[in-house]
Order: C-alpha cells, then sequence, then structure tokens
C-alpha cells in the first residue's frame, strides 16, 4: 500500500491512502464520499453493448459490454454549495 495521499476537494483534509487504493481516481475524502450519495454519487456508471454484427445487417448479435465512469460534475458542486453553508454558520 502507498502512502500517498492528495487533499479532498471540498474540504481540503488528506484522502485516506487505503481509500485512495481502492478508488485510485476519487478527489474526495471517506465522509464526504458518503454525504455525495444522496446527490447521485460521485461518478456516473454506464454501459453499452458491444456489436458483433456486420454492418447494416437487421440481425442484432451483441459482444461483451462497456463500461464508462464519468465523473458526476453537478453533484460535486453540490457538495461544495453545501459545505461551503455549514462552514458559515
Amino acid at each position: 500500500m502507498s502512502n500517498q495521499t492528495r487533499p479532498c476537494e471540498i474540504c481540503n483534509q488528506p484522502i485516506d491512502p487505503e481509500r485512495l487504493e481502492a478508488v485510485p481516481d476519487t478527489r474526495l475524502c471517506g465522509d464526504h464520499a458518503r454525504k455525495i450519495a444522496k446527490y447521485g454519487g460521485e461518478f456516473r456508471l454506464s454501459a453499452s453493448h458491444d456489436r458483433t454484427s456486420k454492418q447494416g445487417s437487421l440481425k442484432q448479435n451483441y459482444g461483451g459490454v462497456t463500461a464508462r465512469k464519468t465523473r458526476n460534475h453537478e453533484a460535486m458542486y453540490k457538495m461544495k454549495e453545501e459545505y461551503e453553508q455549514e462552514r458559515q454558520q
């Protein structure tokens, strides 16, 4: 396990190295990762079937599934706003 860490994008506290090992592209500490779930999570997952049939064929053959993970920017923005409001109170 690496001792490398980086700050949380919301609170600037260091992200736990174990969390970084499990989710290398995370930008959130464990606390904010749990809280962002109410906005749909830190990432959005989508999947599509790989088509293996010939172009123009009426027969639809599908191979595997390709999964894609994209960052949920709207949820990150809402978490930042929520954190700033909590700090101001």
